[in-house]
């Protein structure tokens, strides 16, 4: 029914709302575009020219909104020469998605600004539209720079503290081995010494032993750091083997029963380091037993995800659980040196092996029951 007046009838009263939530909905998203801290191209994906363009890239590389407008992307200054912008046009069209992780491009007074450049296409109302979001990541890639070179100047500075350390060790070792030696001599040349004097004597040897030992450890510690053998297959097992056959004559005397679950597998590493790690791991278990009971030593092996998980368990003193950490740490004792001796650096070398080679070390224990070392090593290509 037409009114009276001769006027048109109002829209229905859903195609008002319809209208109504589309300018709202084109007004937020001019608000999002003028508003957004990436730059934003809008190109027509038919005829490659520039429809709009945000303030923030206007901003960003100096160009005027006039001289984007209208342009084809290669037609502009900065994208004059992005990855042959012809061809990676044609490659958006076909694909629906290109994207740039590190983009340089110059700004209008010659800056260069490295950038994140992703396109979409898409179509809007039956018109076929390209978006370029363009981020600007010059701050981002500073940050990368400078922690390269940081960490480029600790590994140099790490080098040398290993190379001094290497080298103060190795140097220490021969007066040690003197102060020794000489003691041994006027202990034997001498005596008429009473007591007192060649327990003195005694204190005196046995400070440079341990001193000797400790110069040792730390020449191993170093020594891991500074090897350059290249990865090769090692047999795991072998390298168990070879650790058992060191401990032969201890393993003997404590009557210890040591035994290995197989499979092992063949591993990637250096076999000189891994027959050291099961060393120290297998002799700490039986340096660690407990008095009255005869010691056990389970080593195992289970596939885990993309590792190869190792387990070296033994029915000694056990570790409390508040220590489980601390002893991977240098010169970290938990025991007086008349109870158990050792210079506290064996858990310390073992967790640097297994480091090395890209894996990781922990313990579980219980006090009074034993201990299980836990570490993995990386299967061959993971």
């Amino acid at each position: 029914m037409i009114p009276a007046s001769g006027s048109p009838l109002p829209a229905p009263a859903g195609a008002a709302a319809a209208q109504e939530a589309l300018r709202v909905s084109e007004s937020r998203y001019r608000r999002l575009f003028e508003t957004a801290q990436d730059g934003i191209l809008l190109l027509n994906a038919d005829t490659a020219q520039i429809e709009d363009v945000n303030p923030f890239l206007i901003k960003m590389l100096g160009y005027s909104h006039a001289e984007f407008l209208g342009k084809k992307l290669w037609e502009v200054g900065p994208f004059a020469d992005i990855a042959q912008s012809k061809e990676m046009f044609e490659v958006l069209l076909a694909k629906g998605y290109v994207r740039y992780d590190d983009l340089p491009l110059k700004t209008i007074a010659g800056a260069r600004v490295a950038v994140e450049f992703v396109s979409n296409s898409y179509s809007c109302e039956g018109i076929k539209v390209i978006q370029c979001n363009i981020r600007d990541i010059s701050e981002r890639k500073a940050a990368e720079a400078k922690i390269q070179v940081s960490g480029k100047e600790l590994m140099e500075s790490n080098a040398e503290l290993e190379q001094f350390a290497y080298v103060a060790a190795h140097d220490l070792r021969e007066p040690l081995r003197m102060v020794n030696t000489f003691l041994t001599l006027l202990e034997r040349r001498n005596p008429q010494l009473d007591g007192e004097s060649k327990e003195f004597l005694a204190f005196a040897k046995e400070g440079a032993v341990r001193m000797d030992r400790l110069v040792h450890d730390l020449l191993d510690l170093s020594r891991i750091s500074r090897s350059s053998v290249t990865p090769s297959p090692v047999d795991s097992g072998a390298a168990v083997e070879d650790a058992i056959s060191d401990l032969f004559i201890l393993i003997g005397e404590t009557k210890t029963d040591v035994s290995v679950a197989p499979p092992m597998p063949v591993v990637i590493g250096n076999k000189e380091e891994l027959v050291r790690l099961f060393l120290n791991l297998i002799g700490n278990a039986i340096k660690y037993r407990r008095m009255g009971h005869r010691p056990e030593i389970r080593v195992s092996c289970r596939q885990h995800h993309d590792d190869w998980q190792f387990a070296v368990a033994d029915n000694g003193i056990g570790i409390d659980a508040e220590y489980c950490d601390r002893i991977f740490m240098i010169f970290q004792r938990l025991h007086v040196r008349d109870q158990y001796e050792g210079t506290g650096i064996g858990l310390a070398i073992c967790k640097k092996i297994v480091e090395a080679h890209g894996g990781r070390i922990w313990v579980e224990s219980t006090p009074g029951e034993g201990s299980t070392f836990y570490f993995t090593l990386p299967k061959e290509g993971a």
